[in-house]
């Protein structure tokens, strides 16, 4: 116990976070994430958060570099009356340190795709893509994110793949 305030520093913590019940952050998440509110979803990541493309191995490092990760899609493609990002699953630990927030995607590629892979969607190509995100959050913050999705559903729209069949 502090002396001269009285307060328990193993008890308060100074700094406020943006989301101390586990169930705030869910639907902060899902407020941000289901609109253009980008500054919303910013302020709910940590400034030293990794997200990790588990597709492609890619790896976004700190809040800057997320940032240009979220802006890359946003210019590839465009949605048909409103977002295009629609959740079917969402949960989180009872102890709000992980979620899981499963939805799909569905859009259309315009000319800006940012994929540097020679498998391109043509522009107008119309997608629907099921992306699975756990997240990993510490004091209120998301620290890292993992997102799951099928390429193929991207560069080769509409090809059956099989794996075990």
């Amino acid at each position: 116990m502090n002396a001269q305030s009285g307060i328990d520093p193993t008890v308060f913590s100074p700094k406020p976070t943006p989301c101390a019940n586990p169930a705030d952050l869910v639907e902060a998440f899902t407020a941000a994430f289901t609109s253009d509110d980008v500054e919303s979803f910013y302020r709910l990541i940590s400034a030293q958060a990794e997200w990790v493309i588990m597709a492609t191995g890619e790896t976004f490092r700190g809040l800057d570099q997320i940032k240009q990760l979220t802006r890359r899609p946003m210019a590839a493609r465009t949605h048909r009356g409103g977002p295009g990002i629609k959740p079917t699953t969402v949960f989180s630990s009872a102890d709000g340190s992980m979620l899981c927030w499963e939805y799909v995607h569905t859009g259309i590629v315009i000319d800006k795709w940012p994929a540097s892979s020679l498998q391109r969607p043509a522009p107008g190509t119309t997608f629907e893509l099921p992306i699975i995100l756990v997240a990993e959050i510490r004091e209120g913050k998301i620290i890292k994110m993992r997102e799951y999705f099928d390429l193929l559903t991207l560069t080769e729209s509409g090809a059956p793949h099989h794996l075990y069949s």
